[in-house]
Order: structure tokens, then C-alpha cells, then sequence
């Protein structure tokens, strides 16, 4: 299922991304570094969260322990 998951959001970049560079006539290698940085902003910011809800749950069960 988060194959399934991962495709269609995979899919749903690659079209915006694609309609976006046909708005600004831009070429093949732009397409690519776009979805490479989308990629890359959406992944840095996925880690930052799971760390902060990891983090929170340590310190929870930090606290009970004492």
C-alpha cells in the first residue's frame, strides 16, 4: 500500500511539475532539478517532523519513568 502511495504521489509531482514548466517554457533539466528539490524540501521536512514526534515521544515516556 505505500508503494501504491509513494507512486501516486509521484505521479501527482510529476504532472505539476511538468504543467509548471510548460507555463514558463522551461526545458528537460529544469523539469528534473524541480522535481529533484521537491523532493529533496518534502523529504527534509518529513525527518524534521518524525524527529520532533520522536523526540516527544521520548520525552514522554522519559517523564514516566521517574
Amino acid at each position: 500500500m505505500k508503494q501504491l502511495l509513494f507512486l501516486f504521489f509521484f505521479v501527482i509531482s510529476f504532472g505539476l511539475q511538468v504543467t509548471y514548466a510548460g507555463f514558463l517554457n522551461l526545458g528537460a533539466a529544469e523539469i528534473i532539478m524541480l522535481l529533484v528539490v521537491g523532493f529533496f524540501t518534502l523529504a527534509f521536512v518529513g525527518v524534521v517532523l518524525f524527529l520532533c514526534l520522536y523526540l516527544a515521544k521520548r520525552a514522554k515516556t522519559a517523564k514516566h519513568e521517574k
